[in-house]
């Protein structure tokens, strides 16, 4: 009887260790619908340093990067001219690329995690964007190209105390 109470405790141990060392991302698709036709492409959590060449694809809406290791968006995002939602959150962007004003159908723009990005390009062609976050970015002003932005909601920045 020993013996049997040690193996479980023994099970029990092991796999609550491997259940907090062993994290992975799932999906609930639930019963909503999206737009007709509407096309999402979701590569996070890929540990990506690049993109795939599938991501250029202009009819992509939705483009979601989040928690990989990129550094830049390449120029093939002046390809995605249909782009409505951008999110790249915890990456190590240094910066955006400035043909990111090519995505002239640009709404949402998620940035928020990329403690090395310091600056913005300028977003006065992206004449639709209504919501831009860079929270835990270096990016602790508003920027004067926000101003620019007649649709712009929300722009959402972390401020350090002075």
């Amino acid at each position: 009887m020993k013996s049997i109470l040690y193996c479980l405790v023994l099970l029990f141990v092991v796999t609550t260790t491997m259940a907090q060392t062993q994290k992975h991302v799932e999906v609930f698709e639930g019963k909503g619908q999206m737009k007709r036709g509407l096309k999402v492409l979701d590569l996070s959590n890929k540990n990506l340093d690049r993109l795939p060449a599938r991501t250029f694809d202009s009819n992509v809406e939705i483009l979601i990067l989040d928690n990989n290791n990129l550094t830049e968006l390449p120029n093939n995002i002046a390809n995605l001219t249909n782009l409505r939602v951008l999110s790249v959150r915890n990456n190590n962007l240094v910066e955006l690329n400035q043909l990111i004003e090519m995505c002239t159908k640009l709404e949402e723009l998620y940035l928020s995690g990329n403690p090395k990005l310091s600056d913005l390009p300028s977003l006065s062609e992206l004449k639709r964007l209504k919501i831009i976050d860079v929270t835990d970015t270096g990016i602790h002003d508003l920027p004067v190209s926000a101003w620019l932005l007649d649709d712009l909601y929300y722009f959402k920045y972390t401020v350090f105390n002075k």
